[in-house]
């Protein structure tokens, strides 16, 4: 990965800054020596009046165009671009080798830090052990151009503001790109570069150091706590099973719970689930987003988040209407699901659409039944409630307090009431 120019974008009142960015450099970098190119002052350069995203947003969108012009002006081939708290990791040098060792000879674009973003879109995707190509990558500390080709396309970009929307920041600008750039557009699976603590001119606060989560994070991430998933075409009985779960200590999510199971939200507690559900499967006709494997790291980086948050060291439960129909994906996302069937059909008969969704329900029940087992909770169980949360907590094998399995016991007593014909 030669590059015939580094630079590092910085203002004229940052001395401090920039020395701390060369004192950073490794020992063995394997660029040239970045030279300064002075940054655009917001504060002093007026921004046009179309422009919204604040003056010292001007000023690094007018640094990078800057750049960019001035390595095609002057002919260069290849021009590594960073900003003055670009910062290595540690491991940097042997994590470098071998990215550029896999990195594949069309590369035309290559970030070295920055932030996958869109996720719900498009995950990076894997080209070798080392090397991914992002979805839509954000910030811009460390990207590399080779090329004319490719900078006279990103320079004409980011002088079309017509096609912008309402968000001018540069990597925004970048990253709109990505995902239709038909070149080679690469990353490390590993970020070598992050961003160094210190104030930032843009957000006008005080930032921590931060190296965003890797491409291969995606891939990685593995989900070894249980998680109990309540499925299952009453929406009404699932949703109680779902509460008397939660009050068990089994959490749905961090949401206040409703009041009603008719006020409930689909995903009861957590209203993560439900947007990364609806994200998955598609209205009206419930198709299925992207590919498997997008969908299998979305809901692993769902019950990694709800882990993260939650420190009872209880199983997360996850219920929701499309559940059952991600049945394959949870269960190669969260390989230690206790899957609790609600198995109590729908009151009223549904018609149109949503005739339509119970069969695709009904299918995939059918379909799970034949591939994992499954504990099951019928209609006559909503008429013993306490011994409904009983056979819960035994299904569940988690050791509960007797103070909440009390409490369960008496909104069991209290909700079974409210869906009894």
């Amino acid at each position: 990965m030669e590059i015939e120019r580094t630079v590092v974008i910085n203002l004229d009142r940052d001395d401090l800054r920039l020395n701390r960015f060369y004192q950073a450099l490794p020992a063995d970098w394997p660029f040239s020596r970045p030279v300064r190119f002075p940054a655009v002052d917001g504060s002093r350069v007026p921004a046009p009046p179309w422009w919204i995203a604040g003056d010292a947003a001007w000023g690094c969108f007018r640094s990078h165009q800057g750049a960019i012009e001035q390595a095609l002006n002057d002919r260069v081939h290849s021009l590594l671009v960073m900003e003055d708290d670009a910062v290595c990791q540690p491991e940097f040098s042997k994590l470098f080798g071998k990215f550029v060792k896999e990195l594949p000879a069309d590369w035309q674009w290559v970030y070295l830090g920055g932030q996958h973003i869109q996720r719900e879109r498009g995950l990076p995707t894997r080209i070798s052990e080392h090397v991914y190509r992002p979805f839509n990558a954000h910030r811009s500390h460390a990207y590399a151009f080779r090329g004319a080709d490719v900078m006279r396309k990103v320079a004409a970009h980011l002088h079309d503001r017509d096609a912008w929307g309402e968000k001018n920041h540069v990597d925004h600008r970048f990253g709109e790109l990505h995902a239709k750039f038909d070149g080679g557009l690469y990353c490390p699976a590993r970020w070598l570069i992050g961003q160094a603590a210190g104030y930032s001119n843009i957000k006008q606060k005080y930032l921590e150091a931060n190296f965003f989560p890797d491409a291969r994070s995606f891939d990685d991430l593995r989900i070894e706590s249980p998680v109990v998933v309540v499925i299952g075409k009453d929406r009404k009985h699932r949703l109680v099973v779902a509460a008397l779960l939660h009050r068990l200590g089994v959490s749905f999510g961090t949401a206040p719970p409703p009041e009603s199971i008719d006020q409930a939200p689909e995903s009861y507690c957590a209203p993560g689930l439900d947007t990364i559900c609806s994200q998955l499967i598609t209205e009206p006709l419930w198709h299925f987003a992207n590919d498997e494997s997008f969908r299998i790291a979305h809901l692993k980086m769902w019950a990694d988040r709800r882990l993260k948050t939650d420190s009872s060291k209880m199983p997360i439960g996850a219920t929701h209407t499309k559940l059952t129909l991600l049945h394959r994906e949870f269960r190669s996302a969260w390989p230690q699901a206790i899957i609790i069937l609600v198995d109590v059909d729908v009151a009223a008969k549904p018609i149109g659409m949503e005739a339509v969704h119970e069969q695709q329900i009904t299918s995939a029940v059918l379909d799970l039944q034949r591939k994992h087992a499954c504990h099951r909770i019928y209609k006559d169980d909503f008429e013993q409630p306490e011994r409904l949360v009983d056979k819960l907590a035994e299904m569940v094998s988690a050791t509960f307090s007797t103070a909440d399995v009390a409490t369960a016991k008496q909104l069991a007593i209290d909700l079974c009431l409210q869906i009894a014909d």
